[in-house]
């Protein structure tokens, strides 16, 4: 008698986390804002140099904290932080034609950073504001409250970049 092959069953992948993956989204998208906010802190020139110098400082640093947290978090939902997402960032950040090569002119160049920031940074909102939904319809209080602090974060640099170029 012929032995049977016995089949074995791949396992299955495991279950995907919707709130992992929009946490994923706010920190790919907030690194990018991150390393822009942090060069442009190195390249401003002109008359605004020390006060815009100064803001980039203020928002790159407070970032660089955030993300930590947001990374923290991802993997505290057994989900590995930006395992493979590093091309869509500098693909986000490559995509900002740079000011400090492109203008002459310093103030010009310096409104368009803030004009770039200000993209990023509603960029980021969005994500915030999209993990915050999908952390609430998962019941997930800790991720909420993290999109939610984000998202507070980000309008008010908003306000403050919005308020520079008015």
């Amino acid at each position: 008698m012929a032995k049977t092959a016995t089949k074995v069953k791949p396992k299955a992948a495991p279950a995907k986390n919707p709130v992992a993956d929009a946490l994923q989204t706010l920190l790919k998208d907030t690194y990018a804002l991150y390393l822009l906010t942090h060069n442009y802190h190195w390249n401003v020139e002109g008359p605004r140099f020390v006060s815009l110098h100064t803001l980039f400082e203020q928002q790159y640093t407070e970032m660089f904290t955030a993300i930590d947290e947001i990374a923290e978090r991802i993997r505290a939902l057994d989900a590995y932080a930006l395992p493979d997402q590093y091309g869509e960032i500098l693909k986000v950040v490559s995509s900002l034609a740079s000011p400090v090569v492109k203008v002459k002119n310093k103030d010009e160049a310096a409104d368009q950073m803030i004009a770039h920031l200000i993209t990023l940074h509603q960029r980021v909102v969005a994500s915030a504001q999209a993990a915050k939904e999908i952390a609430d319809d998962a019941d997930d209080e800790e991720s909420e409250d993290i999109a939610i602090a984000r998202t507070q974060v980000h309008q008010k640099a908003l306000w403050m970049l919005k308020s520079i170029i008015k």
